[in-house]
Formats: C-alpha cells, sequence, structure tokens
C-alpha cells in the first residue's frame, strides 16, 4: 500500500472514491471525490434510481490529518424517481443531510469540548464559528444521555434546588431542581423551576416511579406535596442539615442585639459551631458570655438539644426525646422557639424518618456544588437546555 492510498483509506468516508487533490494553501487540501454507487433509492417511495437528472457540488469540512485541514469537494448526483418522478440528492454515509460538516469533524470538536476549559477555546483551536462549537458540543451531550434516559428509578431520590440566574430583587431570582438518584450516585434530571407541574414534566419520562421507597427533600410543602403525588409508595425523609439549620436566625438575631452586626465577631462562631468541638477556652469564653445574656443562652441550648437529638441511636427513643423537646419549646417566652415548635410539629413524621433510613440530602448538596461550579466556569447560563445537558453529563 502506497503512502497515498494508506491517507486516503484513513480520511476517505466509506462511500466516496477520490479524482483528485488540490493544495489550496499550507495547512488545507481540498479532496475532490464523488459516489460510486451506480443507483440510489428514492427517500419518499423506496424505489430504485439509475437516471441522473444533474450534478451538484457541495464543499464539506473534515477532520484534520497531520493538522492540516482537509475538505471534501463532493461532485453529487441528482437522480430522478421512476415512480414518483420526484428529483433527490444521492446522501453520503457519515455526512448529514444539509450538513457542512462531516460527522469526524463534530466528532473532533466535541472531543476538544472536553479538553478545553471554554467552548471559545474550542472555537479558535479549530477555526470555526462559536455558534458551530456550541451546537455540536451540546447535539453531543443530548446524544451521550440519551443512553440512559429509559434508566428506571432506584429506591432512594433526593430533591433539592440551587440558584441558576441572578436578579437584582430576591423574589425574582431563579431556580433549578434537582433530581438525584442515591443508589446509583447521579444527578438524574435538572426541572426549570420549583413548580409542581415543571417538575411533573421534567421526569414524567422516567420509568419506575413506583420502585422509589424512600426521597429526601428540604423542609419544602412545594416538594411535600409534590414527592407525595408522584412517588407515591415513597417515605418522605427531612434533610438533616436543614433541620439542624433552622435555629440559626434565632441565634444570630438576638446575638446581634448584643454585639452589633459584626459578621467576624468571635462570639458568632462560637455560637454557631459544635459545642463538642469547641477548645476548654472556648467553652469557657462561650459560657462566660451565655451567662451574661440570658435570651442567647436559652436559645443556645436548644440549639445543642436538637444537635443531641440527631446523635441518638433508634428510633423510639428519638420519637420520645423530640416529644420532650417540643414540650419544653411550648414552654418558651421566645417567638422563634414557638415557630420552631410549630415546625418540628408539622415535619414530625419526616424528621423522624432519618433514624429508620438513616438517609440525608448530603450526596444532592455535593451535585449542587459541582452544578454551581460549572456556572461559574461558563460565566453564567442564559439557556436551561444547555445548563441542563452541561450538568448532567458532568454528574453522571
Amino acid at each position: 500500500m502506497t503512502p497515498e492510498q494508506y491517507v486516503t483509506k484513513v480520511i476517505l468516508l466509506p462511500d466516496l472514491i477520490l479524482d483528485k487533490v488540490i493544495k489550496r494553501s499550507s495547512s488545507r487540501f481540498d479532496y475532490h471525490l464523488h459516489k460510486k454507487n451506480p443507483f440510489e433509492v428514492c427517500p419518499k417511495c423506496a424505489i430504485k434510481s439509475f437516471s441522473v437528472h444533474d450534478h451538484r457540488t457541495v464543499t464539506t469540512r473534515h477532520s484534520k490529518y497531520n493538522n492540516k485541514n482537509i475538505w471534501f469537494v463532493i461532485r453529487k448526483r441528482r437522480f430522478r424517481c421512476p415512480g414518483c418522478k420526484k428529483v433527490f440528492t444521492e446522501p453520503v454515509a457519515g455526512i448529514q443531510k444539509g450538513f457542512r460538516t462531516s460527522e469526524k469533524y463534530r466528532d473532533s470538536i466535541h472531543y476538544d469540548c472536553q479538553r478545553f476549559t471554554n467552548l471559545k477555546d474550542v472555537a479558535k483551536s479549530n477555526k470555526c464559528s462559536q455558534s458551530l462549537v456550541g451546537q455540536v458540543f451540546y447535539e453531543r451531550l443530548e446524544l451521550k444521555l440519551r443512553e440512559t434516559d429509559n434508566t428506571p428509578w432506584s429506591s432512594a431520590v433526593g430533591i433539592d434546588e440551587h440558584s441558576f440566574k441572578r436578579a437584582k430583587k430576591k423574589s425574582k431570582k431563579s431556580f433549578v431542581t434537582a433530581f438525584v438518584d442515591h443508589k446509583r450516585k447521579r444527578l438524574r434530571e435538572l426541572a426549570p423551576s420549583r413548580l409542581k407541574q415543571d417538575l411533573f414534566d421534567t421526569i414524567k419520562h422516567i420509568p419506575g416511579r413506583e420502585n422509589v421507597k424512600n426521597v429526601t427533600i428540604d423542609l419544602s410543602d412545594g416538594y411535600k406535596n409534590f414527592a407525595k403525588d408522584h412517588f407515591y409508595n415513597a417515605t418522605l425523609v427531612a434533610d438533616k442539615f436543614h433541620v439542624l439549620r433552622l435555629i440559626n436566625p434565632a441565634i444570630n438575631k438576638y446575638r446581634k442585639e448584643v454585639t452589633g452586626d459584626k459578621r467576624k465577631n468571635p462570639i458568632r462562631f462560637l455560637l454557631l459551631k459544635n459545642k463538642e468541638r469547641l477548645r476548654p477556652e472556648e467553652r469557657k469564653a462561650l459560657k462566660r458570655f451565655c451567662k451574661e445574656n440570658p435570651v442567647v443562652n436559652e436559645v443556645h441550648n436548644y440549639k445543642q438539644r436538637i444537635n443531641g437529638f440527631y446523635r441518638i441511636k433508634g428510633f423510639k427513643q428519638a420519637s420520645r426525646i423530640l416529644t420532650k423537646l417540643t414540650d419544653d419549646m411550648a414552654l418558651s417566652n421566645i417567638k422563634e422557639i414557638k415557630t420552631l415548635r410549630s415546625t418540628f410539629m408539622k415535619w414530625r413524621k419526616e424528621i423522624l424518618e432519618y433514624f429508620k433510613t438513616g438517609l440525608t440530602n448530603a450526596r444532592t448538596e455535593g451535585f449542587n456544588r459541582k452544578a454551581k461550579l460549572i456556572q461559574r466556569m461558563a460565566c453564567g447560563y442564559r439557556s436551561h437546555r444547555n445548563y441542563r445537558l452541561r450538568a448532567l453529563y458532568a454528574c453522571r
């Protein structure tokens, strides 16, 4: 096999025959080609056609070879169908209809998208437009994700939201909802909002919702109602982290009344930190501060009791301790403690389910963190479709 034959075999698509090669520049070569099949099948009536109506020349970009840009100049035949009398252009395997780039070239762009940090550098490296790079990249991501679209739900699912677009007003800030498969350890879907209908429309194509036995959620009534309706066989589990942080705003509020709004104040960190992790001198300083401020002391004591509640082993003991905790909260004169008691009473069943399953939304929060990193690397997204494809591919 001669070097020219070897290059031709590596570069050319299987249906094409090389006529000549023209060197346009030091980095570009035009391969003039034609198709070797004597007939084509009509795409409308599926009848063989041997009658050539006319010809047209199409220029298509192909993948690089030895750092040389390869372009195909294909002389295509246009056949007239003997059955329906329609004129059609012969197709070429490896080049989609209406495309001016081959599948190999598009695959090389997708490969570069995985190596570069941003799509602008990919366009510069391949000397093509950024719109083509974006089109090819997200087109390939969608094809990859379709391979797992029909995978059914496992027995445990996590639901949580994270921010998508910033806004000047907090009320206009947009969020996306993440669905995480705990057993398969992967991000399963991203819904464009927190609305019940949007959640349903996003995941309705995923089979096996009857398989889901546990759903971990934050203390959101919207997610609670959706999970009850969609995952009808599942038990809801309130996320441990979201329960523990409920009392932090009350601690900060009454601490600010004493120290002012100073975020770097050392006592702020001592109040929010778990007492078990404090050094002896830190415990002594915290004890002195709480002794001087009875309201802060009472709120902080409830914080410690809630932390201790989650160190309990066993469902029955946890149920008994939670009842004692809510009974004591009812006797408090602090407004925030009474509000917290109402929340505990409302979510009692979901909070206690943690002691049966041991499930939290920690994995969901981890995927949220990874999704936000993707946003920062891209300097934000305007299209939810592109963001969804990028995040699902990175977290599969």
